[in-house]
């Protein structure tokens, strides 16, 4: 999908005000996003918990007395009663809050698996790309990985990336007994061939050079639409994808965001990035691809 992020912030603004609660503990470059957004129109945010008291002459504050669960929990239940329409967390990021969101979760609907999208524009085409998972899920199998692709899957049609090209990344582009990340890209591929995906396009195993290059990859004997249009990559494992998202981050100097996916509300917490752009262009993807994630 060829738009940038400023449209996509433009697109954050499209939207009707959310009311926003807001959770964690206070974080400057997060603050600052969240004050920036609420003077562009797009949030009324409201403060949760004794860690951000402080916070009243920015916003109402409710639940003051709370420590940092509680507060979190109190957040969640104000999203689920409708009386929020997205919760922000300041973090720190750890499972005790990736337990809470996925606890309450599980109260009204069966638990899918969480899964973190980083989505980036590529340099060399423009096109809005994303990553996954870089920032949840450790090692995941090919149920996992299922899973992975279909909440990357929703992210990207949140997008306006109505039939995306994903590529499953692996060491290698040929299917290896002894590497299991090469087993499941293949198998997620004849899933994907056997239209388990909807319109999304599946390939894999392909090493970066030929999802990156179709003439890279036609030099290896594949054919197919993925290499040199990929919209999603789907990486082995956390280490790899983390690395990536961090390396175009901070080497490369791309913009980046993210998205929590698997989640039946939305919730937007920090990126690789944690700078007030980067938060604020989280805010953004949160409010316009939440609708179905």
């Amino acid at each position: 999908m060829d738009f940038s992020f400023e449209e996509i912030m433009g697109r954050g603004g499209q939207q009707k005000k959310r009311r926003v609660v807001i959770s964690g503990k206070r974080d400057t470059n997060a603050l600052s996003a969240i004050l920036a957004a609420r003077d562009r129109g797009w949030i009324d945010p409201v403060a949760c918990g004794c860690s951000l008291s402080g916070l009243g002459k920015e916003m109402d504050v409710h639940f003051a007395d709370s420590d940092m669960l509680k507060a979190r929990q109190h957040a969640l239940r104000l999203l689920e009663q409708g009386e929020a329409d997205a919760l922000l967390d300041m973090g720190p990021l750890n499972n005790r809050l990736f337990s809470v969101i996925d606890e309450t979760l599980t109260h009204t609907k069966k638990s899918h698996l969480l899964s973190y999208v980083s989505v980036f524009r590529a340099p060399k085409n423009g096109r809005i790309t994303l990553l996954t998972d870089t920032l949840i899920n450790s090692k995941p199998g090919l149920k996992e990985k299922i899973e992975i692709v279909e909440n990357a899957i929703r992210v990207g049609k949140g997008l306006g990336i109505s039939q995306p090209k994903i590529a499953a990344l692996g060491p290698l582009e040929l299917v290896n007994p002894s590497i299991p990340s090469t087993l499941d890209a293949a198998m997620l591929s004849k899933m994907s061939e056997r239209g388990q995906f909807g319109g999304a396009i599946v390939e894999g195993p392909l090493a970066m050079d030929n999802a990156e290059s179709a003439l890279a990859a036609r030099h290896k004997g594949i054919e197919s639409p993925v290499p040199g249009n990929v919209d999603i990559y789907l990486f082995p494992d956390l280490e790899s994808a983390n690395i990536t998202a961090q390396f175009l981050g901070f080497l490369g100097s791309f913009q980046l965001g993210g998205v929590l996916a698997g989640t039946r509300l939305p919730i937007i917490i920090r990126s690789s990035l944690e700078s007030p752009d980067s938060w604020l262009l989280n805010i953004a993807l949160g409010l316009v691809v939440n609708r179905g994630i």
